[in-house]
């Protein structure tokens, strides 16, 4: 069986290797002022950025860089400025999208591998195989394809490296060509400045023809009205079926916290190693993807064709009356991709909790004291779940110190100087909490 890398997100140094820790084969990380995800991005500087590639380097991790916008005129200096700055930082390949972009990453660091984004929507086989005769390496495909289209990529162009998305939040608009934000808060989706406006809820109102000006709302439910807002990616439940066809498989979401990374780099890694030594799947590692906050799930275009939808067109193949058994069909399909018990795709605001300990810890009375980066009051004798690298459990907070080892009863979210003895044995980024 064909063994895909596992690609997760790393929007800063601590999310970097918390995707490392838990089993990420290659990390990507933004580059500054030439990333997609720049209003995301907490590497902010040259030295963090080389600081991160060496990190995950020293954990046996593969560092990519994303520089994959697609430049305008007012951009072209500081890129090329930026290309020649990290030529050094020892990258294992560069994500870049625009023709000039790869002229001049090619000028700087001629031996670098080079994956082309999915922001130039590859479709077909003859735009792969162009590719790799320039000499790319990887080609990120579009989310559009279905399994068919990239299976028949794969036995067309067998050289080439496939990468496909398996784990985000799916754009309403065609791979990220978005205009909401640009003409309703000035945010360019090309630099991923998206403000997220098709996850907001909207007042819709209808104008019938031949009552002009008499407009009827849209009536709302309790979730308010999400006419733009699709379902979340995931495709861990048919796994299986796309690993023969990739070569890697990319988790997104470099805005979320280092709980969902750690957690579905975990979940998605522990189902592909399973498969591939044909062993039983732990339902509670794969169910990570249901721990963390998230929109209904859906399998995307990867296993629905686009001529199965919308439900109400299907037709009969003898006229043009529906097809009742061809709707129930595509329902029933739809449920068993889904693996959530969620019922809106809206907007999720759960109250999401989560920790990470950091590698830092003080001895105190011949005992370590972890520091811990809380999104909650932390107080002694509480309990709370954790994931480690092998393992989901709970332990139970038994000592709280600050920074000068004076012993406190709690301690309030989001304050770093805290250090905590618990029952477990941490060894510091190997384990997160929610």
């Amino acid at each position: 069986m064909n063994k895909p890398s596992i690609v997760a997100p790393g929007g800063s140094y601590q999310k970097a290797i918390v995707a490392s820790t838990y089993w990420a084969d290659e990390v990507y990380v933004w580059v500054p002022f030439t990333s997609l995800r720049m209003r995301q991005n907490k590497i902010t500087g040259f030295d963090e950025l080389k600081r991160t590639v060496d990190a995950l380097h020293s954990r046996g991790t593969k560092a990519l860089l994303t520089m994959n916008i697609f430049p305008r005129n007012t951009d072209i200096s500081i890129f090329e400025q930026t290309v020649e700055r990290i030529s050094d930082v020892g990258a294992d390949a560069i994500i870049f999208s625009d023709p000039w972009t790869f002229k001049t990453i090619r000028k700087y660091v001629p031996n670098m591998p080079l994956h082309l984004s999915t922001q130039t929507s590859t479709l077909n086989s003859a735009s792969v195989a162009f590719r790799r005769d320039l000499g790319v390496k990887r080609v990120v495909l579009a989310r559009e394809l279905h399994i068919d289209e990239i299976s028949q990529i794969k036995k067309d162009v067998p050289d080439m490296e496939l990468e496909i998305f398996a784990h985000w939040a799916m754009c309403m608009s065609y791979s990220w060509r978005c205009l909401l934000g640009d003409y309703m808060n000035w945010r360019q989706a090309n630099k991923w400045e998206c403000s997220h406006n098709c996850r907001f809820k909207y007042k819709v109102w209808l104008e019938e023809e031949r009552r002009p000006g008499k407009l009827f709302q849209l009536e709302n439910d309790e979730n308010g009205v999400h006419i733009l807002s699709s379902k979340d990616l995931c495709v861990i439940d048919r796994l299986a079926e796309l690993m023969p066809h990739v070569d890697a498989i990319k988790i997104e979401w470099r805005s979320k916290s280092e709980l969902y990374v750690g957690s579905i780099v975990k979940a998605y890694k522990h189902v592909r190693d399973a498969i591939i030594a044909n062993t039983p799947i732990d339902e509670n590692i794969k169910n990570l993807v249901n721990v963390v906050p998230h929109r209904q799930y859906r399998s995307g275009f990867v296993f629905n064709k686009l001529a199965d939808y919308p439900e109400w067109e299907v037709k009969n193949e003898g006229g043009d009356n529906i097809d009742k058994d061809a709707i129930n069909r595509v329902s029933a399909n739809e449920t068993t991709e889904t693996s959530t018990t969620l019922t809106t795709w809206g907007p999720l605001f759960n109250r999401n909790n989560f920790g990470v300990f950091t590698d830092k810890y003080i001895e105190h009375n011949s005992k370590k004291y972890f520091q811990i980066d809380p999104k909650e009051v932390i107080t002694r004798g509480m309990k709370i779940k954790y994931i480690s690298k092998n393992e989901i459990g709970t332990l139970e907070i038994l000592d709280i110190l600050d920074n000068k080892g004076k012993n406190i009863e709690k301690w309030d979210c989001n304050k770093l100087d805290i250090y905590i003895l618990t029952d477990k044995d941490l060894q510091g980024r190997e384990l997160l909490y929610e």
